[in-house]
């Protein structure tokens, strides 16, 4: 499922992303275990926990990052 597509306070893992050095600098690559902290409204950015950062990311790169549920 695409991230934007999550739902919140769940922990994902990171299965596909665009090519983004950004996504890297900001620690996002594949493999990756995070939470869904908030998904606003009106195709608003979406904020994910990764370690003890947490990094908004755009609606249209969500809809890009391809992530599973892990428990």
């Amino acid at each position: 499922m695409s991230l934007y597509h999550g739902n919140k306070r769940s922990k994902y893992k990171v299965v596909k992303l665009p090519d983004s050095n950004l996504l890297k600098v900001l620690g996002l690559r594949k493999g990756t275990e995070f939470t869904l902290q908030t998904k606003h409204p009106f195709k608003g950015p979406v904020v994910v926990k990764v370690g003890s950062r947490c990094i908004a990311i755009d609606h249209d790169i969500a809809r890009d990052i391809i992530v599973e549920e892990v428990s």
